[in-house]
């Protein structure tokens, strides 16, 4: 089995890096950028092709690895490929299209198998990426012979997976936004009002590292109800109203953030540790208060 990629982006590269050392032949890439595609072929001793067709002839799975609102055009210009191609495998990485994207190739090439593969990893550079891929889960779907073909691969490199229906890729791509990309804001918030109160944010978060650990295991070994601390889950109304006014006091655009994530995180309260009504109606007003 020959893999060639159609992008040369920090996706591509570590992808391909990582399949190469799973044992795979990778046939090389073909990417607008040269310099990109030379790139990726010295890290994956491979090729470099200067053309689609090119590469969609010498490969036998070929990764779309470009950015997302290019997809659908590379497709378009897969389909252009009049000559047959033979049954080849083609798979995108994007996390929130479905392989229906895919479907301008189906029109010329009807023997394809079109299929999506996303890895639950954030790709900020290709060696960090590269070290963190053996520990990635992936997400697959698209056609029968399409989830086969990734599934193998995926027990070759020996990485969990789920299969997802093409309908739910959107919603499984929201929860990994949340859960990475408004993690990122949710500590932004943070970092801003330890630097109000006089703590320097690097240090700061280095402080609060073990904290942010010790609830992600939490949520882990309890799940989030059951994992939830602090003042809300306590009922404790004057250390909320406390922290309200403070932000108040100080003028300070996170006291808005505040109240909607303790709203939030009062309804989560509600199902295992805020059983008190009354502490409960009071939080609750706090959060109206907010509203007004």
């Amino acid at each position: 089995m020959k893999i060639g990629f159609i992008g040369a982006g920090k996706v591509g590269k570590s992808f391909g890096c990582y399949l190469k050392q799973n044992g795979f032949t990778i046939a090389g890439y073909y990417s607008r950028s040269i310099a990109s595609s030379n790139e990726a072929a010295v890290l994956t001793h491979s090729c470099v092709y200067h053309g689609i067709k090119e590469l969609a002839h010498s490969a036998d799975v070929i990764m779309i690895t470009t950015p997302d609102d290019m997809i659908q055009s590379t497709a378009v210009e897969i389909a252009t490929i009049k000559e047959p191609i033979g049954s080849k495998t083609f798979v995108h990485m994007s996390g929130t299209h479905s392989s229906n994207i895919l479907m301008p190739i189906k029109e010329t090439h009807p023997n394809a198998n079109l299929c999506s593969l996303h890895p639950l990893q954030a790709f900020a550079n290709v060696q960090q990426a590269l070290l963190e891929l053996k520990n990635t889960v992936f997400s697959i779907e698209g056609d029968q012979l399409g989830r086969k073909c990734l599934s193998n691969i995926m027990e070759k490199c020996d990485n969990p997976y789920f299969l997802l229906a093409g309908e739910n890729k959107v919603l499984y791509h929201a929860a990994a936004c949340i859960v990475s990309n408004y993690l990122v804001t949710l500590m932004d918030h943070g970092l801003k009002l330890l630097e109000a109160s006089g703590i320097d944010p690097q240090k700061g978060f280095e402080a609060m590292l073990p904290l942010i650990k010790g609830s992600l295991e939490n949520i882990q070994s309890l799940g989030t109800a059951n994992a939830l601390t602090g003042p809300i889950a306590r009922g404790d109304v004057e250390t909320i109203k406390s922290h309200l006014n403070a932000m108040r006091h100080k003028k300070l655009a996170t006291e808005e953030f505040y109240r909607y994530l303790g709203k939030e995180t009062t309804k989560l309260a509600e199902f295992k540790k805020l059983t008190n009504i009354k502490q409960m109606n009071s939080i609750n007003q706090l959060w109206k208060e907010g509203e007004e």
